[in-house]
């Protein structure tokens, strides 16, 4: 699973929560001029923590100004962390017109375009509802812990439980959380 801006808010509670559910999870770091701190020490540093407690996480860092930065992630991460079964995108509100939040959308169209087949792409947007952020990360991972649960040892999938990322097949899908709320 790879998470975008996931080392603050929603996005670090999204990671978290993935990675406590058995998800081998890429923490991207999502930096950019109006940041106040350093993204790739944070996904360091929450990858360390993940670490600590036996959970299986990977720093990355990107550059949100940069959107051709994320389109070689999916293929790194895939050779780094196993297959890509989906990629979480958390869009920021912005608060002024630094155009934070279209940044952030480009960054996930160039990131679902060279996903690969089978992967699910999420983005989690209260900007354009006002949806608490919060709110939308917890429904994101409930569905994905549902969607890609684990097969027993002696059987096909039935659905009781997290599963690894080696195990997911899916079709190709978008969904924005204010247009698909469970």
């Amino acid at each position: 699973m790879i998470v975008i801006d996931a080392t603050t808010g929603a996005g670090r509670g999204v990671a978290t929560r993935l990675s406590a559910a058995g998800a081998a999870v890429a923490v991207v770091g999502a930096g950019h001029s109006g940041r106040g701190d350093d993204a790739a020490t944070n996904a360091a540093f929450l990858c360390k923590e993940l670490a600590g407690i036996g959970l299986v996480a990977l720093p990355y860092q990107a550059d949100v100004d940069r959107p051709e930065t994320f389109a070689a992630l999916p293929r790194q991460i895939a050779a780094e962390l196993g297959p890509v079964a989906a990629c979480v995108v958390v869009v920021p509100h912005d608060t002024d017109d630094s155009g934070l939040s279209q940044a952030f959308r480009t960054v996930s169209a160039a990131v679902a375009a060279t996903s690969p087949a089978g992967a699910e792409h999420i983005e989690i947007d209260s900007g354009r509802d006002g949806t608490d952020q919060e709110q939308a990360a917890q429904s994101v991972v409930e569905r994905l812990v549902r969607r890609f649960a684990r097969a027993p040892a002696d059987g096909p999938p039935h659905g009781s439980g997290p599963t690894s990322p080696s195990t997911i097949r899916t079709g190709v899908q978008h969904v924005d959380t204010d247009r698909c709320r469970r």
